[in-house]
């Protein structure tokens, strides 16, 4: 039996919706972080990607402000404009504070979101909702889609670790080395091909190989973003030769999550990525973080594996639904 959605209060709540601005950011963040426990975030980096769009997409974020001027919702707009996948428009980061999430803010910021996306150009809306532990709210803004008939397309395992549970690091493998993304601030470029390639076959997912930056792009919007932890990102090389890397985002306080783990083909399949993930969450943890996160693709059973084994438990599913031509 399912209860009423909307209690009689929410009736009677109005909303301003309105583009972020920049001097919004501080109190986007501290919602954002609110909504989403399992997201490495800080206010600095999303004041960076406010100041540096990201090529090959337009991101438009709005907020939403009650009658007492509190920011109480946000969401962001993405439209894909690259030339491999043009018009696919996604709903991201929806967030309603926890005194709103009894009206109906959700359902209007994925109307706005809509609206600016069609308005754009999308000829494939997408959303992203998850589970409870993963984002507050998030069960009701997925029934949300349903009823607009979005339907699933694939779904993400997140994962979070209390690093004080982390077993021993085993002994270092005959002829590997490890080092952090520092050592390559000179030359990044050997790093980014690791990334590109890794990433190409990385199981499950939506990601194709056109999708990946250039070089160009990849130096100038990601290797510099504020989140992204060279100190923690670890490089394995087996006889000097470089075989993989792990690499990390931080908040540069207490969490960090996995944004990539690659080996390539020929050093698959002896342990080595399992080696440089824990190296790396030990090295973490000397640094003062406590929780680490990581999100996997269901297909990814290798990967959920190793995360298995070092203790990840889950904290819920991420599920992106797709309604359009293309879904």
């Amino acid at each position: 039996m399912r209860s009423e959605p909307h209690p009689p209060y929410s009736q009677r709540m109005t909303f301003a919706f309105r583009r972020l601005e920049r001097n919004d950011i501080p109190r986007a963040f501290r919602l954002l972080h609110a909504v989403h426990p399992c997201r490495v975030l800080s206010e600095e980096s999303v004041r960076w990607r406010f100041d540096h769009p990201h090529p090959g997409v337009r991101d438009t974020e709005y907020v939403a402000v009650d009658t007492a001027g509190a920011l109480v919702g946000f969401v962001r707009s993405r439209l894909i404009v690259s030339e491999d996948r043009p018009g696919n428009g996604y709903t991201t980061l929806l967030s309603v504070a926890e005194t709103h999430r009894g009206s109906d803010l959700a359902a209007r910021l994925l109307e706005t979101s809509e609206k600016h996306l069609l308005g754009q150009g999308a000829t494939c809306l997408r959303a992203e909702a998850a589970d409870e532990g993963v984002q507050a709210g998030g069960p009701h803004f997925a029934e949300l889609l349903r009823e607009k008939n979005y339907e699933p397309l694939e779904s993400h395992h997140v994962l979070a670790l209390d690093l004080s549970t982390l077993p021993d690091l085993p002994p270092t493998p005959h002829g590997v080395e490890l080092r952090p993304f520092e050592d390559f601030s000179d030359d990044p470029r050997p790093l980014y091909e690791i990334d590109r390639t890794t990433t190409r076959d990385e199981p499950g997912g939506l990601t194709q190989d056109n999708d990946f930056p250039s070089f160009e792009e990849w130096h100038e919007h990601i290797w510099p973003h504020p989140l992204v932890a060279l100190d923690l990102s670890l490089a394995a090389l087996v006889n000097g030769e470089l075989a993989g890397i792990t690499c990390y985002h931080s908040d540069h306080g207490t969490r960090m999550e996995s944004a990539m783990t690659g080996m390539l083909a020929p050093f698959r399949g002896h342990g080595l990525a399992a080696y440089a993930k824990t190296a790396a969450l030990h090295r973490a943890r000397e640094r003062g973080i406590t929780h680490a996160y990581t999100g996997n693709h269901s297909d990814n059973a290798p990967m959920l594996a190793i995360n298995d084994r070092l203790g990840y438990t889950l904290a819920g599913t991420e599920t992106v639904l797709g309604r359009g031509p293309d879904r």
